[in-house]
């Protein structure tokens, strides 16, 4: 009887494969998985107080980080507890898109903006580490891949963040160049009698530049993880994931954010069951502690290291979570995009074949060729 239902409940996932998105809490909750997020985030928070890079608490009303306040909000409302909040399991996300909402949308000066610079180049790097090992971690668990071992994900993550690192790169660099290009246009407008005629005729040219530099930064952004994730699964070079990013996106945009508020519903539910475990363990501990040395001093000496280790602990979940949702995205928009199989992967590098080397040709073969002989007549001699 179990057969059977597990029979039928992987024939069901075959027919749906959006069902294998509910797989992503449980792939997420791998203790090594874990382990190696809450590293990453405190990376990043140690990062962050050495660039002294600090998150304004109020923005202006036409503030970008303010619109993305608005925009996440509803996660919030979902998954209303003490220490989780959407940035919980989406902070690989905003530690880099507020940073750089802030550096181009204020009027602050040159040093903050270049702490910022700053914080969103360590952001990075520390993400498409962390990202491609937790996301060629979680790979391996979706498609039940048991003798790939967490070193083997290091490994792998250790040798190819440099692609993962530059394939953002390439579209933001591309944007900076359409920028300087309306630049020059606008420089020539300063131009007397002729700047005002040039600047109205240069009109739609700039206003095509603006929106390729808009869709360059909007694909770049959300498309972000899922070049993490190509490159830890199809071990890609930087263009080769950009390239496979926006082909996911532009070719299956509905697929695309279908599964990602799925994603956003299950790790909202995740992170609020963790939260309530979280909150029950502080509970029971400070509980317990009060029989021994009173509850006040208890709770004077422990609230604060517990609180941290729990928010510790919870951002492991939530970025262990953000990165497995975008692996299993990953492979599901790649089904429907190339017809490729969910379960293929690229091999980790101690499971690949050594290959034979290549037979030496041409005026080298012939050298080598000379002293074998040599070697061989002063032998017979």
């Amino acid at each position: 009887m179990p057969d059977a239902t597990s029979s039928d409940r992987s024939s069901l996932r075959r027919q749906f494969p959006v069902l294998r998105l509910f797989d992503t809490a449980a792939i997420a909750l791998s203790p090594a998985s874990v382990a190696i997020a809450a590293i990453a985030s405190v990376m990043i928070s140690v990062s962050s107080w050495l660039v002294g890079y600090q998150r304004p608490i109020t923005q202006s009303a036409n503030s970008l980080s303010n619109t993305l306040e608005r925009w996440l909000q509803p996660i919030n409302s979902v998954a209303k507890a003490e220490f989780c909040t959407y940035e919980t399991f989406l902070l690989p996300w905003t530690s880099l898109v507020y940073p750089a909402s802030l550096m181009l949308g204020s009027t602050e000066g040159g040093n903050e903006r270049f702490a910022q610079l700053v914080q969103i180049l360590l952001a990075l790097g520390i993400w498409s580490l962390a990202g491609t090992i937790l996301c060629r971690r979680s790979a391996t668990l979706f498609v039940g891949n048991d003798e790939s071992s967490v070193h083997s994900a290091i490994q792998y993550g250790l040798v190819r963040f440099r692609a993962s690192a530059s394939a953002p790169l390439i579209p933001l660099f591309t944007a900076l160049i359409i920028g300087l290009l309306i630049a020059g246009i606008g420089f020539v407008g300063k131009l007397p009698f002729l700047g005002l005629l040039w600047l109205t005729i240069a009109s739609p040219v700039v206003m095509i530049l603006g929106f390729a530099i808009a869709f360059l930064l909007l694909v770049s952004t959300i498309g972000w993880p899922l070049m993490v994730a190509a490159v830890a699964t199809d071990d890609c070079d930087s263009f080769g994931a950009l390239s496979r990013a926006y082909s996911c996106l532009t070719g299956r945009p509905w697929h695309a954010f279908g599964f990602g508020l799925i994603s956003l519903f299950v790790g909202s539910i995740l992170m609020s069951v963790a939260n309530l475990f979280i909150e029950t363990a502080i509970m029971c501990a400070m509980s317990c502690s009060g029989f021994g040395r009173g509850a006040e001093l208890a709770q004077s000496s422990l609230l604060f290291p517990l609180t941290q280790l729990s928010h510790i602990v919870l951002s492991g979940v939530g970025i262990s979570f953000f990165w497995s949702a975008a692996t299993v995205i990953y492979l599901l928009l790649r089904q429907e995009v190339d017809r490729m199989p969910l379960e293929r992967l690229a091999l980790d590098d101690d499971a690949r074949p050594a290959r034979d080397p290549l037979p030496v040709v041409g005026i080298p073969a012939t050298d080598a060729r000379k002293q074998l002989n040599g070697q061989a007549t002063s032998e017979g001699e």
